[in-house]
């Protein structure tokens, strides 16, 4: 398998730490560059821009310096020409998939809740979605339990 392009998802929880963490030592291993995406549902977006002299260029740059941010307590060894800061506004998991498919990406590299029974199936699971919605190979990091 050649990687060139790794993803990972971001929704700036410990579970997407991990995952930055497992990417960045698979981007050394393939020499790939990186993006890190980071998904707002409609109403995230329409809540962050109603805000007076917040324009979707200010949330773009605010949430892409959040992403540097993790890259930098996460990764530090990340060469940070490898890696490109993305914000896309829809449904989670349907935007991760698009954006895989649409881009080149060799493989998805996400965290996971772990949630199980009546959790998992209320709240839904985005890594279970971006896996039924793509061809592009997922990594899925399960955090340790210390971490839920």
């Amino acid at each position: 398998m050649n990687v060139r392009h790794i993803l990972v998802p971001t929704d700036f929880s410990p579970f997407s730490d991990l995952a930055l963490r497992v990417a960045s030592s698979l981007q050394e291993k393939f020499n790939a560059r990186v993006t890190v995406l980071h998904v707002l549902t409609p109403l995230e977006a329409d809540a962050l821009t109603a805000q007076p002299g917040n324009p979707w260029e200010n949330v773009v740059l605010q949430i892409q310096n959040a992403i540097t941010e993790e890259v930098e307590k996460n990764a530090p060894s990340l060469p940070r020409e490898s890696v490109n800061l993305e914000v896309v506004v829809g449904e989670p998991a349907e935007e991760i998939a698009r954006f895989a498919e649409e881009n080149g990406v060799d493989l998805i590299v996400m965290g996971t809740h772990g949630r199980t029974g009546l959790a998992g199936i209320l709240l839904g699971s985005v890594t279970v979605g971006v896996i039924r919605r793509t061809c592009v190979p997922v990594v899925v990091v399960k955090c340790p339990e210390k971490l839920k």
